[in-house]
């Protein structure tokens, strides 16, 4: 338990109130919300960038299907504009930075047997 205290701030009620702000009426969660609209997001701690910041990944799945076939242009607008809106309070504590690290891309779940559209941002959070 002692390796605890080396994690950052967690960013995770920023992140998801970003979200929300970004694309209104859509469920969003770091659980898989209901729907088959929604954002899918996860967040994982990852090393230390200097003594007072750390690295996390971000990632969000954008879910837009009828009838299990993927409705692209909507799930990549919901992807770019929950990305656009993290990027521009990149600065914003307890974040220091932000970037795109992978994404726009298509990809399979394969438990719901649905396409979705997939990206990552890196995130540099400051420590507490």
């Amino acid at each position: 338990m002692a390796g605890l205290g080396l994690l950052g701030q967690d960013p995770s009620a920023m992140l998801f109130a970003i979200a929300q702000d970004a694309v209104p009426g859509v469920p969003v969660g770091f659980d898989m919300p209901a729907g088959s609209r929604k954002l899918f997001l996860t967040l994982s701690a990852g090393a230390p960038v200097t003594p007072v910041s750390q690295y996390w990944t971000l990632t969000v799945s954008a879910y837009s299907s009828t009838a299990g076939i993927l409705d692209h242009a909507d799930a990549d607008r919901m992807w770019r504009a929950l990305v656009r809106a993290l990027l521009a309070r990149r600065h914003e504590t307890p974040l220091v930075d932000a970037d795109l690290q992978a994404g726009p891309m298509t990809t399979h779940d394969t438990q719901s047997d649905v396409d979705y559209v997939y990206g990552a941002v890196m995130l540099t959070v400051a420590m507490k």
